[in-house]
């Protein structure tokens, strides 16, 4: 039996009710878990530095999910319409940056890592908890999935600063 793929984003595009009034065609698509007002923040602040950094635009050159599509059951948009915008959100960007803190990686991070990875899309993670570090990125303590998908050849993707992230980037833009 032969599985047929598709491009999630495009086959609701039409079922979407909001679709029209997001502007998706971004570079980067910022990930992280987005349920605490503090987080929200953080994600915030990562874009701000990102910005600086790579001299993009606020809002023009980068997703994220809680501002540019909302928070499901508190801004009104519904799980459907939250969850085929992220999707098409990942299928325009060139780059994911995901915020990998925290006792484990958020799931709904894990997924949007998987379905970058699927796509081939070009994957940096952000990993500023000291608990996880030791000597060398190879022995990183992250769960070895969210691993490998930062890892594109030999080159690890993970970045214990937004510095060392920001240094990266500017060699792919």
């Amino acid at each position: 039996m032969q599985l047929k793929q598709e491009n999630i984003g495009e086959k609701v595009l039409s079922e979407s009710k909001r679709h029209h009034r997001i502007k998706m065609s971004k570079t980067i698509y910022i990930a992280g878990p987005i349920f605490s007002d503090s987080e929200k923040m953080y994600l915030e602040m990562l874009e701000g530095e990102l910005s600086k950094g790579l001299n993009l635009k606020v809002k023009e050159d980068f997703f994220l999910a809680h501002r540019d599509v909302g928070d499901v059951g508190i801004s009104g948009v519904g799980r459907d319409e939250a969850f085929f915008d992220d999707i098409k959100a990942l299928d325009e960007c060139k780059i994911i940056v995901a915020w990998l803190d925290g006792p484990d990686v958020d799931s709904g991070t894990a997924v949007e890592l998987g379905y970058a990875y699927a796509r081939d899309k070009k994957i940096f993670g952000l990993s500023t908890d000291r608990r996880r570090w030791n000597q060398s990125l190879e022995g990183f303590a992250i769960n070895n999935m969210i691993w490998g998908v930062c890892k594109k050849k030999e080159d690890i993707h993970i970045y214990r600063s937004i510095g060392s992230l920001i240094s990266d980037l500017k060699k792919v833009l």
